[in-house]
């Protein structure tokens, strides 16, 4: 099994936080998957220009028996079960799997790209996976990249959200 695998898991379209603790108990209850954390929940202002609510955010880390192409397949079908329609980028969803890190793999295929090519520049992204693994690193220590992002991105830590998977 490949480790150090994170997957960004966010929603802004109905119950968001319900959402999101769906899909971690999707990924996690396949026998390929063994979950290694959830992070925080946090509420992010969108990174778009389309008007729409703010999402909810977390990372988890899991270990994935397959391929990177095959954990893209397994996330796009649990996307698709729970409603996800693709429709205009960067839109409001149901709820985003997007694959962030595996490992130290390099991924530049026409529908996977590994590390994700948005990530550096993400701070709902980068903040939870810090959590989870504060020394990570890209090109240089994921942490650095913050202070590249501006103000504009809203990120705030909801205490009263957690993940268990006895819900």
């Amino acid at each position: 099994m490949d480790r150090k695998i994170f997957i960004g898991v966010g929603s802004n379209m109905g119950q968001s936080d319900k959402n999101c603790i769906m899909a971690i108990k999707m990924i996690s209850g396949d026998f390929r998957v063994n979950l290694r954390s959830v992070s925080s929940f946090y509420t992010t202002s969108p990174v778009s220009n389309i008007e729409q609510g703010d999402f909810i955010n977390c990372a988890i880390e899991i270990d994935w028996n397959g391929t990177p192409m095959e954990l893209l397949q397994f996330l796009n079908g649990i996307e698709a079960s729970m409603g996800r329609v693709r429709g205009k980028k960067n839109g409001p969803r149901i709820i985003d799997l997007d694959i962030l890190l595996y490992g130290s793999k390099i991924v530049n295929e026409d529908m996977l790209t590994i590390p994700h090519k948005e990530l550096h520049r993400r701070k709902f992204a980068i903040l939870p996976c810090l959590e989870i693994e504060p020394d990570l690193v890209l090109t240089k220590p994921l942490a650095s990249f913050l202070s590249e992002i501006g103000d504009d991105q809203k990120v705030t830590r909801l205490e009263h959200i957690a993940f268990s998977e006895d819900d």
